[in-house]
């Protein structure tokens, strides 16, 4: 089906309205873009099946957690500020309460 032409709504703009639009339209893209990209990133890391942590597990179970932690980042090549944010939201119980008191 061909374009449609005419017919629309149209509306003149000063030359400061157009370009205040476009500024709004390019931040509006901006953070469209960045939260997609986020949900890109929180469903590829959540269908690896990320281990959890609760604070209850002792010592050495904390330290498994972190190593199997890294694994997966490394497998998936996240930067450390992804990396930090995605661990915290594997914490559970105790460990998020100790996360959140820090």
């Amino acid at each position: 089906m061909p374009p449609r032409r005419g017919g629309g709504r149209w509306t003149r703009r000063s030359e400061g309205e157009s370009r205040a639009g476009s500024d709004d339209d390019a931040q509006v893209d901006d953070v469209t873009r960045q939260i997609g990209g986020m949900e890109l990133v929180l469903a590829r890391f959540q269908r690896k099946n990320p281990p959890t942590l609760a604070g209850t597990e002792g010592s050495a179970r904390a330290e498994a957690w972190l190593v199997q932690m890294e694994e997966l980042f490394d497998t998936l090549e996240y930067a450390p500020e992804k990396r930090l944010k995605l661990e915290v939201l594997q914490l559970r119980d105790d460990a998020q309460r100790w996360w959140r008191s820090t």
